[in-house]
Parts: structure tokens; C-alpha cells; sequence
């Protein structure tokens, strides 16, 4: 129990400052406001694993030092280059060196998904994330302005600008579906490690994410250009544009929900098969 103490307040010393920076960013960041629920949610996957965790037996690994000192030096280079992403990886670096060093592979493994779960409450470098956004505003504004030419809507197409008869649209980065698809990774991955029993529909529900999130967001830009071809550029903002979103992304929820009860339906043919044949 010392050492435990002595572990605690020197992880503190060091990432305490790093945790406030980390929560302020999920208040003043609205892509990243799902952080405040990633910790909580991965102690109660900890919490959920406390008696398999209590009966495995202790078989400390040395290799778990050499994990924790690699952190300890990614931490070390990422203060001197002022890399805030690096520092913070270090620090689940640091807890699974821990685990490892402490009380071995089995552990780790039993813990992995949940220390893998916080990754989602570190924002993407600025590089990144600034690649993602731009490539998701252009992919849906291509594809609203596919659907609107379809819906025989006149509209020019710029870059990210779309020019219809009554108003111009610009998918800027709040609208290019980033932050929902984040959101929805996040959601399919917790959803898949609770629900789907094979590995590969885990991944194949997270992966459906990406097309899903990015075709809806093309659909709901066509939707606004619709709307404000009818009804003039008070239907591109405020309340109604809002409330859009949230519809998007609950449409979202209910197709990867659809997704997977097809996988599970799959899985349940033979057996029905089996059944009738008997």
C-alpha cells in the first residue's frame, strides 16, 4: 500500500496539470466534450472486471519497466517540444507499464480494452485533425451536391462553397460531420466490445461508422440546400440547422443499431436451419 501511495501522488505530480489542460480542452472543445464521459465510463468497465481481476494470479513482467520507462521518456520529449498529443499518450503508457511491471500479461489483457478506451479522451493532434475535417467537408459537399442535382436544385459547387439560386452554403469544419464521427467511434467501439461476441463484427461495426457518419452529413447539407432554396438562408441556421444535426446522428445510431441486429440474425440462421431440419 505505500508503494501504492508513492505511485499515486508521483503520477499526480506529473500528469495532474496535464489532466486540468486535458478537461479545460473538453469544455472549450465541443468535438471533444464526450472526454468528461470516457474515464467514467472506462472505471466501470474496470469495476465490472474487479473479480476476474481478484482470482488471476500475479505474475509481475520486467517487461512492463521497459514500457514505463519508454513512457517516462515520451513524456520527457513531448514537455520539451511543447507536443501536448505525446504527453498524454505517455500517460496511458505509464498505467499500462504500471499493470504490466506490477501484476503481469494477464492483467494487462483483462484491462486492455479500458486503458484502449481512453484514447478517445485525447484530442487528435491539430495536423490530424485538421486533415479529417477538411477531407469530411469536401467529401459532403460533393455529395450534397450531387443529391441536389438529383433533386433538379441548381447549385455551384466551389471548394466547400455551394452557391444555390436564393444563398450560398459554406460547409464550414463545425458542419463537416467531424464531430459526430468521433462521437460515433467512440459509441461503436463500446457497443461492439459489449455486444458483438467475434472480433471482426466488433471492427466491421466501427468501421461502418466512418461511411455511415459521412454519408448522412452529405445528406443533411443536401437537406439544408433544399430547405433553403424553399424557404429562403434562414432555414441554414439556427434552430432548425441545429436540430438537424442531432437527427443526422441519430439516424446514425438507428442504422449501426440495424447493423448489428443483421449480424446477429446471420448468426441465427443455421441454428434455425438445423432446427427444421431435425
Amino acid at each position: 500500500m505505500p508503494a501504492c501511495g508513492v505511485w499515486v501522488l508521483a503520477f499526480g505530480y506529473l500528469y495532474g496539470p496535464v489532466l486540468l489542460k486535458l478537461a479545460r480542452d473538453w469544455q472549450a472543445n465541443p468535438t471533444y466534450s464526450h472526454g468528461f464521459a470516457v474515464p467514467v465510463i472506462a472505471l466501470i468497465l474496470l469495476w465490472q472486471q474487479r473479480e476476474t481481476l481478484r482470482v488471476t494470479p500475479l505474475a509481475p513482467s520486467l517487461a512492463g519497466l521497459l514500457v514505463l520507462l519508454a513512457s517516462l521518456a515520451l513524456f520527457i520529449a513531448g514537455t520539451a517540444g511543447a507536443e501536448l498529443f505525446v504527453i498524454r499518450i505517455s500517460m496511458l503508457g505509464v498505467i499500462a507499464g504500471t499493470v504490466l511491471f506490477v501484476w503481469g500479461w494477464h492483467h494487462l489483457r483483462l484491462l486492455s480494452f479500458a486503458l484502449a478506451f481512453l484514447l478517445f479522451m485525447i484530442p487528435l493532434p491539430s495536423i490530424v485533425f485538421d486533415h479529417a475535417a477538411v477531407a469530411l467537408q469536401l467529401a459532403g459537399s460533393r455529395l450534397g451536391e450531387q443529391l441536389l442535382r438529383a433533386a433538379d436544385v441548381p447549385v455551384l459547387r466551389d471548394g466547400t462553397l455551394l452557391t444555390l439560386a436564393t444563398a450560398q452554403l459554406e460547409v464550414t469544419e463545425a458542419c463537416s460531420g467531424v464531430r459526430s464521427m468521433v462521437a460515433l467511434l467512440m459509441m461503436t467501439t463500446l457497443a461492439g466490445y459489449l455486444f458483438e461476441s467475434k472480433p471482426w463484427r466488433a471492427a466491421l461495426l466501427v468501421l461502418v461508422a466512418i461511411p455511415l457518419a459521412t454519408g448522412l452529413n452529405g445528406i443533411r447539407i443536401a437537406a439544408t440546400g433544399l430547405a433553403t432554396s424553399v424557404w429562403g438562408p434562414a432555414a441554414a441556421s439556427g434552430a432548425i440547422h441545429a436540430a438537424t444535426g442531432w437527427v443526422v446522428f441519430v439516424a446514425a445510431l438507428v442504422c449501426l443499431w440495424g447493423v448489428h441486429l443483421t449480424m446477429q440474425s446471420m448468426d441465427a440462421m443455421p441454428r434455425r436451419t438445423r432446427l427444421e431440419a431435425v
